[in-house]
């Protein structure tokens, strides 16, 4: 009975892996065109910044926007208003 317990306490603590790109929370590291801290929220993708890879792509919201990795997508954090957006790539 002790390994099903931990089996299924394991299944459990590997299966939170898939994150939402969209789920709102604050944003770290951040700043607005003037160098300030931006104060706003962000989606989960785009929580601290991401890395430059010099890669682009375009979304529906952005053409030539600078993309990356999250999970299984690819797509650009984007300022909308109080937010920062994840926009996925477009094929």
């Amino acid at each position: 009975m002790r390994h099903v317990i931990l089996s299924l306490v394991l299944c459990v603590a590997c299966g939170g892996s898939d994150e939402d790109p969209h789920a709102i929370g604050s944003c770290e590291g951040w700043v607005d065109n003037l160098g300030n801290p931006f104060t706003g929220q962000c989606e989960a993708a785009c929580k601290k910044p991401p890395a430059s890879t010099g890669d682009s792509c375009d979304t529906m919201v952005q053409l030539n926007c600078m993309a990356f990795e999250f999970g299984d997508e690819r797509g650009c954090c984007i300022a909308d208003g109080s937010t920062i957006q994840f926009h996925e790539c477009v094929p």
